[in-house]
Parts: C-alpha cells; sequence; structure tokens
C-alpha cells in the first residue's frame, strides 16, 4: 500500500515518516488512492447525469432496465456445499401449484440501522408483502421503546449498554411458536421455535454480527443443535467469495467452514444487500444459513431506506402454515327470515325424550342452513388501511432513484433519494395523522364504537406458550389443548378432603331413594311463546356462539312458527323432568391470569361457550327455581350475591358499618376472610341434590337439575383446534345462569351463630366478631371456625388456609400480641389489611391502601387510553367526558360510598 516493493504492507522495512510510493504508478501516495489512474479497482467514470435526472423519462427507463452483465458481477451459488434445484417448474394443475406454494414460509430480514424513525414505513411495506417471519438487526432500540406490528408478536434482544446494534423477530400470530433464548457474546441474536401443524418444530433466529470481532462456532451449535430444523438468517458481517463480493473477511471464512463442515445450505441472493454510503465495495452481508431444508430462495428487495437492502427468502418446510384470511360476513335476515318460516312446522310431534333430542336437531339444522344461504363472506386479504397513491408513486421513484445511485454512485440521486425518503416519512406521518383524526372523529355513543375504540386498546394478545404437562411441555396446538383438558378435568372433581364417610353414604342412600320413588308432578308451570319471546329480546346480539353455532342475533330473529316450536320443545321438556345431552356440551376458552407463570395451566381462567338455545331453556328453569326458593326462603339474609337489589357495596357497607360501630363503642371486631377453593368448581353433586330434596323443590325441577349436572363434556378450543373430550364429575358448569344460585342453595345451612355475623357475597365469605376485649373475640371466632371445619367435612368443602386472612379491627396501637387462631389445624396470623370483594379494609378504617392502590390503577388504565383522552386528540370533549365516566371515574370511586 505504501512501497512499491512486492510485498505485505505490514512487512514493509520503511518507516512511516518515509513518503509514499504508489504500486501502480510510483506515484507520490498509496496504492489505494482513488484517484490513480493505473489502479483496477477504482470505479470507472460514470457519464455526467442530466441536469434533472431524477425526472427526465430517459433516465428513469434506463433505471427499470436489467444492468448489464459485468465481470465484477458473478451470480452466486445460492446453496452450498451441495446443489440443491432453485427454480420449480410450474405444476401441470393450478391445484397442485396452490398445494406447493402452501408449504412456503416467507420470511424477510432487514438491517434497518435503526427502525424507530423508519417504523411508519416499515409497517406498510411489511403489511402489504404479509411475509411469515421478519428478522431485523440493529434495530437501535432501548428497553423502554415500543415495537408493535399489528397481526405479529415482536421478540426482541436490545443492546443495554448503549443505542446501538440490537436484534428483533416478528412472527404471524398464526403461527404457533414460543421463544428460545440463547445466549451468544460474539453475535447478538433472538430465537424463536416455529411449532408446525405435523409436529415438528423450527428454530428461527435473528442474528448480526457487528463489524469488528470474531464470530464464535460454538455459540452457532448452541442454535443449529437446538432443533432437527433450523434457519438462522441476519447480518453476519461475513464476506466470502462463496456469496460476496470482494475479498473475504476472517468472519467469512468462519462462516464457510462452519456450513461446509456441518453440511448445512447458504441462502444468499445474487445481487449485493449492502452498500455503504461512500459507495465502495458494495457486498452481500446479509443471508440465510439452513439446516435439513431441501429447496428455497432468496432475493434482495430495493425498497426500505437504510444501506442495507431487504431480503426475501421463500423456503419449503415441507408443512403447511396456516394462511392469513379474513372474511367479512354479512347476513340478510329478512331472507333468513323467510328461510325458516318455510322450513319448519310450528307445532311439531313430540311424545318423548327422543323426539325432543330429534326436533333440537333439527331446529339447530334450520337456523344454521337458513344462515349459510342467507349470507355472503367476503374474504379480505389486504391490510386494512393501505398508503394513497401520492405516496406509493413517491416511494416508487424513491427506490428507482435508489437503485440508480447503487449502480452509478452519482452523488446527486443520493441526495435526491435521501430528499424523497425525508419527504415520504413526513408525507405517511401526515397521513396517520389524518387518518387517526377522522377516525376518532366517527366515534360515537350510539353505535357503540367508542366503547370498541377502549376495548381495542385496553386489550393485549397473550400468546399462549408451551403449556407443561405430566409427561413435559407441550408445544402443538392439540397438545396444549389436551393438557388444559387434563387441568380442567382434575378441577371438575369432588374435594378429596375434608370428608365424613358416614354422612357421605346417608346422603347417597337419600338421593338414590329419591331417584327409585316414583314422582308425579301436577303442578308443573309451562312456558309461553311471550316468555320465550321477552327471554329472546334481553340476550346480548353479540355473544360468542356454542358449539351448536347458532348466535343470539339468529334466535332474535327466527320467525313465529319457530318461536312456537321453540316453545313446545321446552315445555316437553319441562313435562318429561329432561335437559338435552346436546345442550351440556361446552367449548372451553382459556385466557391467562395476569402475574401468574402462564406455563402452568392452573394459571389461566376458563371461560365456557354453551348452546344459547339451551341458555334460553335454562332462564326458563331459573325463573321458576328462583320463584320457589323465594316461596320457601331458601337463601339466607346474608348472602347478598346474585340478588336483585343487592351488590358488593351494600355486603361492604354492612361490613363496614358493623366495625365502625364497634370504634364508637370501644368495641373491637375480629374478622376472618374465608376463601373457597374452587367452590364452584368441586362442588358434591349429591349433596347439592340432598339439599334440593330437603328443602322441598318440586321434583320435576330436582330431576331436570340432576339431568342437568350429570355426563357434563367440554373440549378446549385453542384458535381453531379441539381438545379430546372431558368430562365433568362435580361442580355447577362454568358459563351457566342456573350455577350462581344452585350454588347459593348449597351454602345456605352454612352455620349461624348469635356471636357471629355471616357475610357473604357468593363464594367471598366472611364471619365478624366483636367485644370489648379481643380475648372474647378471639374465643367467638375460634367457636365459629370450629363450626365451619365441621360444616365443611360435612358438606366436602375446601377452604385455602393459605389464602384465609384474619384481622382486627380497632382503634390506637395494640398492648399485647393477639393470639393466633386455628383452623383445620393450620394458624391463622392476625394481618394489618385485607383485600375483601375489590375494598382494601385495614385496621384501623382509614383506606390508605384502597386508595393508593386505586389511584395507581386509574393512572395505570390513563396511560392505556391516553391517544383517545389525551390533549392531542381530536376527539370531541362531550367523548372524552363520556370515557372518563364511563372508564377512568367508576376505578376512582368503587365503593366511595364507604371511604
Amino acid at each position: 500500500m505504501k512501497c512499491a516493493g512486492n510485498h505485505w504492507s505490514r512487512d514493509c522495512p520503511k518507516p512511516k515518516e518515509t513518503p509514499a510510493t504508489c504500486f501502480h504508478c510510483k506515484g507520490n501516495h498509496t496504492a489505494n488512492y482513488s484517484g490513480c489512474p493505473r489502479n483496477p479497482l477504482n470505479r470507472k467514470s460514470f457519464p455526467t447525469a442530466p441536469a434533472n435526472a431524477w425526472s427526465d423519462p430517459t433516465a428513469l427507463a434506463k433505471v427499470k432496465e436489467t444492468p448489464k452483465s459485468d465481470s465484477n458481477l458473478k451470480p452466486v451459488t445460492q446453496f452450498l456445499p451441495r446443489s440443491v434445484e432453485l427454480s420449480h417448474k410450474m405444476p401441470s394443475s393450478q391445484e397442485e401449484f396452490f398445494k406447493q406454494m402452501s408449504t412456503m414460509m416467507t420470511s424477510m430480514i432487514w438491517n434497518a440501522g435503526g427502525i424507530k424513525p423508519k417504523f411508519n414505513q416499515f409497517k406498510y411495506f411489511a403489511q402489504e408483502c404479509k411475509p411469515d417471519v421478519i428478522a431485523i438487526q440493529e434495530s437501535h432500540l432501548n428497553p423502554g421503546d415500543k415495537l408493535k406490528l399489528v397481526n405479529y408478536t415482536t421478540y426482541r434482544t436490545d443492546r443495554l449498554t448503549h443505542r446501538g446494534g440490537g436484534t428483533a423477530l416478528f412472527i404471524r400470530n398464526s403461527i404457533d411458536h414460543y421463544p428460545t433464548p440463547i445466549a451468544s457474546d460474539s453475535f447478538e441474536n433472538t430465537t424463536i421455535a416455529i411449532v408446525l401443524p405435523n409436529s415438528q418444530q423450527i428454530t428461527v433466529s435473528s442474528i448480526y454480527r457487528p463489524p469488528h470481532g470474531i464470530i464464535s462456532t460454538d455459540e452457532l451449535n448452541r442454535i443449529f443443535n437446538s432443533n432437527n430444523k433450523c434457519i438462522a438468517v441476519g447480518d453476519f458481517n461475513a464476506k466470502h467469495s462463496a456469496w460476496s463480493l470482494g475479498r473475504r473477511n476472517q468472519n467469512g471464512n468462519i462462516i464457510n467452514d462452519y456450513i461446509c463442515n456441518n453440511n448445512l445450505i447458504l441462502l444468499a441472493p445474487p445481487e449485493p444487500t449492502h452498500f455503504p454510503h461512500n459507495g465502495n465495495n458494495p457486498s452481500t452481508l446479509d443471508f440465510g444459513v439452513l439446516k435439513n431444508f431441501s429447496s428455497g430462495d432468496a432475493t434482495s428487495l430495493n425498497e426500505l431506506c437504510s444501506d442495507h437492502n431487504p431480503v426475501s427468502f421463500e423456503i419449503d418446510i415441507n408443512a403447511n402454515i396456516p394462511a392469513i384470511t379474513k372474511s367479512l360476513k354479512t347476513t340478510n335476515w329478512m331472507k333468513f327470515y323467510d328461510i325458516t318460516k318455510e322450513a319448519i312446522p310450528g307445532n311439531p310431534s313430540i311424545n318423548s325424550t327422543k323426539d325432543i333430542d330429534e326436533v333440537i336437531n333439527k331446529i339447530t339444522a334450520v337456523i344454521l342452513t337458513a344462515i349459510n344461504q342467507s349470507s355472503k363472506a367476503k374474504i379480505i386479504n389486504g391490510p386494512h388501511r393501505k398508503l394513497p397513491p401520492c405516496i406509493t408513486n413517491k416511494i416508487t421513484l424513491r427506490n428507482q432513484i435508489k437503485k440508480r445511485w447503487q449502480i452509478t454512485y452519482d452523488p446527486r440521486f443520493k441526495r435526491k433519494s435521501t430528499q424523497l425518503t425525508n419527504e415520504i416519512k413526513a408525507d405517511i406521518n401526515h397521513y396517520d395523522q389524518v387518518s387517526w383524526t377522522e377516525w376518532l372523529l366517527s366515534l360515537n355513543q350510539e353505535d357503540l364504537s367508542i366503547y370498541n375504540a377502549t376495548r381495542k386498546y385496553s386489550r393485549k394478545f397473550h400468546k399462549i406458550p408451551p403449556i407443561l404437562d405430566t409427561d413435559g411441555l407441550k408445544y402443538t396446538p392439540l397438545g396444549k389443548a389436551n393438557a388444559f383438558k387434563y387441568s380442567l378435568e382434575n378441577s371438575f372433581q369432588t374435594n378429596p378432603e375434608p370428608y365424613d364417610n358416614r354422612h357421605i353414604s346417608e346422603v347417597n342412600r337419600a338421593v338414590q331413594h329419591f331417584l327409585n320413588s316414583m314422582r308425579n308432578d301436577n303442578n308443573i308451570k309451562l312456558t309461553s311463546p311471550l316468555e320465550i319471546q321477552a327471554i329472546i329480546k334481553k340476550i346480548n346480539p353479540k355473544k360468542a356462539t356454542g358449539p351448536d353455532g347458532i348466535p343470539n342475533k339468529a334466535l332474535k330473529m327466527i320467525p313465529p312458527n319457530l318461536l312456537t316450536c321453540i316453545t313446545k320443545v321446552f315445555n316437553k321438556c319441562l313435562l318429561h323432568h329432561y335437559f338435552p345431552p346436546s345442550w351440556k356440551i361446552a367449548h372451553v376458552l382459556m385466557f391467562p391470569k395476569p402475574g401468574q407463570n402462564h406455563k402452568l395451566p392452573g394459571n389461566y381462567r376458563p371461560i365456557s361457550l354453551l348452546s344459547n338455545l339451551g341458555k334460553i331453556y335454562e332462564k326458563v328453569i331459573l325463573a321458576r327455581l328462583k320463584e320457589h326458593c323465594s316461596d320457601l326462603q331458601i337463601i339466607p339474609d346474608e348472602q347478598y350475591g346474585f340478588r336483585p337489589n343487592h351488590g358488593c357495596v351494600h355486603q361492604l357497607l354492612r361490613v363496614t358499618n358493623l366495625i365502625t360501630h364497634g370504634f364508637n363503642n370501644k368495641l373491637y371486631t375480629g374478622g376472618v376472610f374465608l376463601d373457597v377453593r374452587k367452590a364452584f368448581d368441586r362442588m358434591w353433586h349429591n349433596g347439592l341434590i340432598y339439599k334440593l330434596i330437603a328443602n322441598k323443590l318440586p321434583h320435576y325441577l330436582i330431576d331436570i337439575i340432576i339431568l342437568f349436572l350429570l355426563n357434563r363434556t367440554f373440549k378446549v378450543k385453542l384458535n381453531s383446534t379441539l381438545s379430546e373430550t372431558g368430562h365433568i364429575k362435580a361442580g355447577t358448569p362454568q358459563g351457566s345462569i342456573l350455577s350462581p344460585l344452585l350454588y347459593t342453595v348449597y351454602t345456605a345451612d352454612f352455620p349461624v351463630n348469635n356471636h357471629i355475623t355471616n357475610c357473604f357475597f357468593a363464594d367471598d365469605s366472611a364471619i365478624l366478631a366483636q367485644g370489648s376485649t379481643t380475648k372474647f373475640v378471639i374465643r367467638t371466632l375460634q367457636r365459629g371456625l370450629i363450626e365451619i371445619e365441621k360444616w365443611c367435612t360435612l358438606w366436602r368443602v375446601a377452604i385455602n388456609t393459605d389464602k384465609t386472612r384474619s384481622v382486627m379491627f380497632r382503634k390506637g396501637h395494640p398492648r399485647n400480641n393477639l393470639q393466633s387462631l386455628t383452623f383445620f389445624e393450620e394458624e391463622l396470623s392476625w394481618d394489618k389489611e385485607v383485600k375483601y370483594l375489590g375494598l382494601i379494609l385495614d385496621s384501623k378504617l382509614t383506606f390508605h391502601s384502597h386508595i393508593k392502590y386505586n389511584t395507581d390503577k386509574f393512572w395505570a388504565k390513563v396511560h392505556v387510553i391516553i391517544p383517545l383522552i389525551g390533549r392531542k386528540s381530536p376527539l370531541s370533549l362531550n367523548n372524552k367526558v363520556l370515557l372518563f365516566k364511563q372508564i377512568l371515574r367508576p376505578i376512582l370511586t368503587y365503593a366511595s360510598q364507604i371511604w
């Protein structure tokens, strides 16, 4: 470089002070001087560009032409070290073509050089291309920065020392996957594992290797040994003649040797992907390394704004990937009305339970057929919002000029490309702001769009991670669904402890005697079309459908003859003391509990979807059950749950009034707040039936409830995957309108003591005792707990002693330590505060903790919906006030009547 001698620069004997001598022309400059006339590496002079080259049609036409082949631009072999067929012949039939394309996974990599200022253009580009996986390098994000893409799940690895580097992966929500963090020091990576429908797994890793330093093959082994099939893509900063122009570097040699030695596949585009800002030495730094794949293709895309071009990959994974399909279904309800009016008689012949089931099946088939015949579905493939032509045309022009610069390196093309990039960024920001403003101004209270917008910003998408089952982690949708099924089946069992064998035998004998006895009811209260119509009028048309697929909207549109037919079915069910089996099947959706380990199936909240037609029948039964419970005074006055004109605040007022009365009269008030373990899920069926018999409810209602409880089944539903059938052995069905009332009947005989105040709201139970000394209060509570132990043992109710809390409410400071209470051989320590029915009660009723908790909750919700109610939001003031009143104010004012 400095001496004209035939040796390397590092071996030159000349000192640094000696003037340089060019090896090519013997001039007084180094050999790599760009102005040397004899240096073969210097660029050829490009023709003088026109004064307005970016608007000259002739110049733009040349940009669109395929560049002439040059000796320095040789296409590289895309798969090394073994040859693989890259181009696929068109199949003979269109069906075979689409079948073949369905096995291709599309992915894209892009070294963004800082994605935050470029994200707006990137999101529209991603929506247009719709790749399955997007790998980002040099994201330049801090942990506090947000990075979200609609319909994608984001995984990031940010550089923590300073802003720079960083990798990210976007993967479509419809693809099952889970993160697999892999530690590495020589490169940055974000790694996930994709779970295919055939249960195979693919490791996908986004890699960024900074320019300085050596890549570690041991760390590469961690990625490629993680699964049978692996894909590592990104910016390796590795150059080699196998995939890149110019000189090779040490990382290029390492990667090339690693690929050859491990029988891997190199997938790289034939064109350069990196174009330095100074225009020197374009190279291919962005490529992929594949393990155990048969075919694929890579293309460098002249898109986006970075010194790296995005690279698109198509890889044949030999498995179908769920397609991105959204459908908009519209139903002509007048046509539905006409079809159902002619399809079924209003007075079918029903003489047995078998006839009931047949008519129910016919009603279901008629409604579903009518919906299909009167509905049209439109498949929506494109993004929700596309850029207008004025912006897309400018993007096309920018890309053409950018391509021209990459060919000629004319700085004027570079300047114009940068100028257009800045204009595009400003135009997209303006377009987004205008669209956002128009959308906000369109929100109103009448069509509930303002509430839907709030729900959109309040809800978060949760991807279910691998679920831990008894035999290991489950990754596939079916494996996860079955793991949830086994967990729920374990929950729907009668509590093993506590129990009393003698009492269990007595209850079972009494129930069996009732079942064997002859029962003829003459006072069965039948239903009428008016009652059914009133029930249907009140149901929510937007509720999800159950296993039969009948929506509430369809039930609201049924003709009179179908209404009469349904009424007759319900009456025949009442007369035959019957509950149809088709209405005892549930589809269960699982939702993660916040702040829990979501790999454990028990940390999910199940939501059951039942037949909407069966729910109407349950409401008919509920009306009769409530009437008899009211006449027989079965439900105690202390139970405030599921009763008209009773709510949480009323029960809390009752509790706090008693405590305040103690403060005013210098009395101590002790409270034990019980936590019933799986109260609804593990209710003893025979125990409930025994109590229904003991309370002398009508026999036809008891028979129907027995059939309602027995032989119920469910399937867990994850997306479109259903688990195996699960069986419910105990408890009241989750999602059923009958369950709350049946639970209150079951607990109606809870122990009563003259010195103890019982407070119930469904399964939230508390007992309070008051006295002039703490010893008297503790002694009274202990006697009450002993009675509760006996009652729980008789009726197989389990109390979670770890979550049961006891508080002594009193003014002033305690003089002596309080004696602990004993409950089920466990000591209950005295706490300073307890949360009951959403209100935090401290021992002095100052409510400081409750106010702080609600304030934090309030501001958290404010930050979520700040785009709607913020100062810069164009939403009308009336709508902002409405959102405050409906969403924010209830958080602050909950139970404000008390504190």
